[in-house]
């Protein structure tokens, strides 16, 4: 019997998830400021939200692999294409346009939450600092690619290992205070309005879920799928869950950090695991520049080749504009772009994402899995 009769084996699906949970728990992550945007900002209601945004990330996580399994299409555009058909020219150029714009709002936030470290650590002006960050970007663009790209799996278990630890210190330290917004049912703004807000932060991941459209060539069967989604649910639930529940533990005033988990690392008192910390995102962030800024590359890259036809100066020019423009969106700050950035192209994530995924994509691979039988 050929392989497409058996399943790929948990191996398989965990290395797909655990792929995943690399790709969303990295330095935006990482520092918090997605946490405290989406989530305790809205206080109790923390306790449910994150269980909301991850079940809406696992169920297009699901359609998405099984649809690109059963077509064959291992990127994003061709993904994009094959859902959206007949009207793909239209709709999947939408969706690519956000997929770019998640893309320019990383290395914004990277700008931005580097040069705010920077900043905290060695007492410098922050557009200072978001500059030494930008000809950093630059320099590490043209001459450490591969070192970084080779080395962001090893980073990602280093970060998310310590943010375990710091997570169990904090929650230990600070549990009581967790108690007693809890017990007191100390909430900001609305149910309705929390639970949009879950479902924002799902919205936006989702469409970075583009970037991992290539993990589903080792899917063999809709079982796979399933249990890749499954796996992957638990593995960024449980670290979404565990986060919150962390930064609940300093609610309010957490809400108006910068860089939250620093903060909450700072009162802890120990600098070793500061330090640790902050190194460590600091290497993500960089990782996830690079990693960025070359998606956003690979899809520019050929405009303009009848009037530039050397390809090294049109990445170089691109590169230049491109950092030009999230150098600008950096002023804003982290917590503004978090906010204000994610948070309109989660709203646009809804109408041209996820719906279209939950109705096209679940309609398309029923059909796929009654010609498979």
């Amino acid at each position: 019997m050929n392989k497409k009769n058996h399943g790929a084996g948990f191996a398989v699906c965990f290395s797909i998830a655990s792929a995943w949970f690399g790709t969303h728990c990295g330095s935006g992550f990482a520092t918090g400021a997605q946490g405290v945007s989406f989530w305790t900002s809205y206080g109790a209601y923390a306790l449910f939200l994150p269980v909301i945004s991850v079940a809406v990330m696992a169920v297009v996580a699901y359609i998405q692999w099984e649809f690109c399994r059963q077509n064959k299409t291992y990127d994003y555009r061709s993904y994009a294409n094959r859902l959206f058909s007949p009207y793909d020219k239209v709709f999947a150029t939408i969706y690519e346009i956000l997929f770019i714009a998640i893309m320019v709002m990383g290395v914004s936030s990277v700008f931005a939450g580097a040069g705010q470290l920077i900043s905290q650590m060695f007492g410098l002006p922050y557009v200072p600092s978001v500059i030494a960050v930008m000809a950093l970007v630059v320099v590490l663009n043209m001459f450490g690619t591969r070192l970084l790209v080779a080395s962001s799996s090893i980073l990602s278990v280093i970060l998310i290992a310590v943010i375990v630890i710091i997570a169990f210190l904090c929650i230990g330290k600070n549990g009581g205070h967790f108690a007693e917004v809890v017990s007191t049912w100390q909430t900001e703004g609305s149910l309705g309005g929390a639970i949009l807000s879950g479902i924002l932060y799902g919205s936006f991941q989702c469409i970075i879920l583009g970037a991992t459209t290539n993990l589903s060539e080792d899917i063999a069967t809709s079982e796979d799928s399933k249990l890749s989604a499954v796996l992957g649910l638990v593995m960024n639930g449980a670290m979404m869950v565990l986060l919150t529940y962390m930064l609940l533990c300093y609610y309010p005033s957490i809400n108006a950090e910068q860089l939250p988990v620093l903060a909450a690392v700072s009162e802890l008192g120990i600098p070793a695991l500061e330090t640790g910390y902050s190194i460590m995102v600091f290497l993500a962030f960089m990782t996830t520049a690079i990693t960025c800024i070359g998606a956003i590359l690979k899809r520019v890259e050929g405009f303009g080749a009848d009037k530039i036809s050397n390809i090294t100066a049109r990445r170089a020019l691109y590169s230049a504009v491109l950092i030009l423009i999230c150098f600008g969106i950096a002023q804003f700050g982290l917590l503004n772009i978090v906010k204000k950035g994610y948070t309109a192209v989660g709203y646009l994530g809804i109408p041209f994402v996820i719906i279209p995924t939950l109705i096209i994509g679940t309609k398309k691979i029923k059909q796929g899995l009654k010609g498979e039988k």
